[in-house]
């Protein structure tokens, strides 16, 4: 009767459109059933352990709450890791458990082509990709009968923390300081890749020579060589620019290019090919993975560019932003805060999550942490399309509750037409300013003729600064948003590593990044920001000093010229 209560609690307030947190479902159902077992091997070799408990319920609405609250697990452990197939473990007398795994195979579509996947099969199409860049077999499901689990189990059998000790971690320290060594002697470009903008940076021996910032709309190009032949030209003009005055615009060849693109990156190589920046192609071309297929060029396209013996490092903007601030912080008199690993978060189209860990390195994994599940509640916002700015559908996957809606721009879009209903001036303002539009039924934020994200998020920004209640609660909320995602990575991760630092517009705004820390206190988490306080190496503050731009703003695209700085070390 316990369990039946608490799942109907969680059905009403998510029928009332609350929040429904996975992780504290988690901890409710710790003490009302038995558990399952799970093993992933990554494509690295690697063995992460979990344990899930799983209660035993009779109502329909029950078992199906309960069934969605499995296969989110299970969906969120891929996400993150990948692997070369997952083994989960129970007792053949748990039925309710045996009957769950018996509809993995379908539920995840492990049989089905990668173009008809939809749902929780999404998922495998990233890791089926990893996995054949490693060559390895597609994703698999193992099942293993075992003596029966209880709740007690689950403490020692959680995801384990990456192997760690003293001497790796001076040398990591000691890794990021040449680096810099390095990039105060060599001419390199920077890229950091976004869904609305690409910031580019290039730098001849730790001074900055140029620093831009281009508006685009991968999400609506139709062609992978749309996306690489504008990354491309940047490039192109960015060599040009370093052309000494005079030698009337020879392009100057590069030691290094640097990128963090807003995808898998795996190797150096973009293998992931789910996010939404892809969306268009997926949609309209007749064979997307010979399409997507292109991406693996652009390194090599790139590296033409470069001098005879020239480097190209890339990988994703998340982890780029947690490199960036591994460095900084390396390169300081700060640096003891990196002996237990930087994580960080881009706040930006989606949320960006990267890790190094402990060792100094970027795990080789998916870490696709956007597109895992946190809230399991909120019908109401359910019932719109995936575009509509108040659904809380994955845009790709069209699972709901997913990171993507949640702790990032589209997040702040949604909380912003649900809160400023409440001030009619303000929310009139919203169509009148051209941020937002209603088409049929629905409500979506302005794109054509004129892509209005950004002016939208910095009128909520700036809302927020003028002290507007309910643009304040906007950030308050995504902080809670923050705080939930915590703790799904401490679920699946593990990182020795509490404080997280936050890059991206949102933290430009000291009240905005206020208001977010005070949301996440619900858990009393640390968040920090990726600004002017993370800037020790030469080419950061000479970032720092300029007065067109900001180190929370592009700060990414120096680390990026850092990380390939990182891989001439290793020619």
């Amino acid at each position: 009767m316990e369990t039946t209560k608490v799942i109907r609690d969680f059905i009403e307030r998510a029928k009332r459109g609350e929040n429904v947190y996975i992780c504290n479902i988690r901890d409710a159902f710790a003490s009302l059933g038995t558990v399952v077992k799970c093993s992933v091997e990554t494509a690295s070799g690697e063995v992460r352990r979990f344990a899930m408990p799983i209660p035993d319920v009779s109502g329909t609405h029950e078992k199906n709450f309960v069934r969605d609250y499995f296969y989110s697990n299970i969906y969120n452990i891929i996400s993150v890791f990948g692997g070369k197939h997952m083994t989960l473990s129970f007792s053949p007398e748990d039925r309710h458990i045996k009957e769950l795994c018996g509809t993995l195979n379908d539920v995840f579509q492990v049989s089905i082509r990668r173009t008809d996947r939809r749902g929780y099969g999404k998922c495998l199409n990233v890791t089926d990709r990893v996995n054949a860049a490693g060559g390895f077999k597609p994703f698999y499901f193992n099942i293993e009968y075992a003596a029966s689990y209880i709740c007690d189990d689950c403490a020692d059998y959680s995801a384990s923390g990456y192997a760690s000790d003293k001497e790796n971690h001076a040398d990591a320290v000691s890794v990021f300081r040449k680096t810099v060594d390095t990039a105060n002697s060599a001419v390199l470009i920077g890229l950091d890749i976004g869904g609305t903008d690409i910031k580019a940076v290039s730098a001849v021996n730790g001074k900055i020579i140029s620093l831009k910032e281009y508006d685009w709309y991968p999400a609506g190009m139709p062609k992978a060589s749309q996306i690489i032949d504008t990354i491309d030209r940047i490039v192109r003009e960015l060599c040009t620019e370093l052309g000494a005055p005079g030698t009337h615009g020879v392009p100057v060849m590069p030691d290094g290019i640097g990128v963090g693109f807003p995808d898998v990156v795996i190797a150096d190589k973009i293998v992931g090919g789910e996010t939404s920046k892809t969306g268009e192609i997926r949609a309209v071309s007749p064979d997307y993975e010979a399409e997507f297929a292109e991406f693996l060029e652009l390194n090599d396209i790139l590296l033409r560019h470069c001098k005879p013996g020239g480097v190209v490092s890339m990988t994703n903007d998340g982890s780029l932003a947690a490199y960036t601030a591994a460095l900084e912080l390396a390169y300081s008199d700060r640096f003891a805060q990196t002996a237990n690993g930087v994580f960080a978060h881009t706040l930006g189209t989606e949320l960006g999550t990267g890790w190094i860990d402990e060792n100094g390195e970027i795990p080789q994994i998916p870490l696709e942490l956007y597109n895992c599940v946190i809230d399991m509640g909120n019908y109401p916002g359910r019932g719109f399309l995936p575009d509509d700015l108040r659904s809380t559908l994955n845009l790709n996957t069209k699972i709901a509750g997913t990171m993507q809606k949640y702790a990032c721009q589209m997040g702040a879009y949604r909380l912003a037409f649900e809160y400023l209903k409440s001030d009619d001036e303000q929310y009139r303002a919203l169509f009148e300013k051209g941020f937002i539009e209603e088409r049929g039924s629905g409500v979506f934020v302005v794109l054509q003729p004129e892509d209005m994200r950004k002016a939208f998020l910095a009128h909520l920004i700036n809302l927020a600064d003028e002290g507007q209640p309910q643009a304040e609660r906007i950030f308050y909320e995504i902080g809670k948003y923050l705080a939930a995602t915590w703790r799904e990575t401490e679920f699946l991760l593990m990182p020795k590593v509490k404080q997280r630092v936050l890059y991206g517009r949102f933290v430009k705004s000291h009240k905005c990044l206020s208001l977010m820390q005070e949301g996440a206190q619900v858990h009393d988490i640390t968040l920090t920001a990726g600004d002017e306080s993370l800037a020790f190496s030469p080419l950061m503050k000479d970032l720092r000093d300029n007065p067109a731009y900001t180190v929370a703003q592009s700060g990414q695209a120096i680390g990026a010229a850092h990380l390939v700085a990182k891989g001439l070390q290793r020619r």
